[in-house]
């Protein structure tokens, strides 16, 4: 058996368990045993984190991981909800909505992003915006659209806050 496989199987949770008791039995008693015991089980401590390095490692890879997303899906959010709360609905016929939003004036890349979102749902026909004024039309097929509950929704939205109907 290779010497890294030896090490992976040698027990210690029965040592550092009883060098951690020594440890904390020997803070009256003298500082030379106290000192003695809290470096044993320091040594064991760290042994044992590198029997367990591989798992430790993705342990801290998944909570990074799981924490990035979290803040990427809240930033999200958060920038959709500020670019809704920028966005004026000009008109509204049902299969056309006409809106503005100065964060799309000129941002090509913004613009991209909005259009392709919008186009990825079903009953979108077109969506395209307007550099210079940040201007976005959006055509669509009203029964389509409608069959997504949450879309019927957001159009009986805009209807009812368009200024020219």
């Amino acid at each position: 058996m290779e010497l890294k496989q030896k090490f992976n199987r040698l027990p210690l949770g029965l040592p550092l368990t009883v060098s951690g008791l020594a440890t904390i039995a020997t803070i009256f008693a003298g500082k030379k045993v106290h000192i003695a015991c809290g470096a044993v089980w320091g040594a064991l401590s760290i042994l044992h984190g590198l029997q367990h390095a591989g798992k430790m490692k993705r342990d801290v890879e998944t909570l990074v991981g799981e924490t990035a997303k979290k803040a990427a899906d809240k930033a999200e959010s958060i920038s959709l909800h500020a670019f809704l709360a920028g966005t004026d609905i000009q008109s509204y016929v049902p299969g056309r909505v006409r809106v503005y939003n100065l964060a799309l004036a000129g941002n090509e890349k913004l613009a991209a992003q909005v259009t392709d979102f919008i186009k990825s749902f079903t009953g979108i026909k077109d969506a395209a915006v307007s550099l210079p004024t940040g201007g976005l039309l959006i055509t669509y097929e009203p029964e389509t659209l409608r069959e997504n509950p949450h879309l019927a929704n957001v159009e009986k939205f805009i209807a009812e806050h368009a200024k020219i109907k």
